[in-house]
């Protein structure tokens, strides 16, 4: 592989997204959730039009972390297109949560490959969206999270965020224990 690129997600990053989806939600949550809980969440928050919505609101902040392999000739001696051989390898979206507190934002959803941990797809990845929300006018970013999400967890400490909350969050009558990151961008 050549590379991995971070950028604005698009429609077509729809189906890549889904399976980072679900191959994050198995390795993070699939000791500790039942799996109708992960199958209900695949199929209410990561639908294919919830996930297209995600991309176009405008009021989300959407990125996707691809890999780009080698662009080669195609068979008419052109170079074919490198997004012709994007792999999508992680996402990220969050924005302002509420206009009546314009400096608080939020990060929603965040994944990264399994197979792709490590590597610092995370950190760009994560970067970006920070970036993004700053300029959306945040000066404070807040993140939930399942507390026996010990990869999330880690990875969010890494980045200087730091448990303002404890609660729990109920998953379609499965209920966790849950934290609340914070930290100001």
């Amino acid at each position: 592989m050549a590379g991995v690129t971070v950028r604005q997600s698009a429609p077509a990053d729809v189906a890549g997204i889904q399976r980072v989806a679900r191959r994050g939600w198995e390795a993070a949550y699939g000791e500790f959730l039942a799996v109708a809980t992960v199958e209900r969440a695949m199929d209410e928050w990561y639908a294919s039009e919830s996930v297209r919505e995600q991309i176009v609101d405008g009021g989300v902040a959407h990125f996707v972390a691809c890999e780009t392999g080698d662009v080669s000739e195609g068979t008419d001696g052109k170079r074919t297109d490198p997004r012709a051989v994007e792999q999508v390898v992680g996402y990220v979206g969050g924005g302002i949560p509420d206009a009546n507190e314009p400096g608080r934002g939020a990060v929603w959803t965040f994944y990264v490959d399994p197979d792709r941990w490590g590597r610092g797809i995370g950190t760009r990845l994560f970067e970006r969206e920070l970036d993004a929300l700053r300029e959306r006018g945040a000066t404070r970013v807040t993140i939930r999270v399942l507390a026996a999400n010990a990869v999330g967890r880690s990875f969010y400490e890494s980045q200087a965020f730091e448990v303002v909350e404890r609660g729990e969050d109920d998953l379609f009558g499965e209920t966790r224990a849950a934290v609340t990151y914070a930290r100001d961008i």
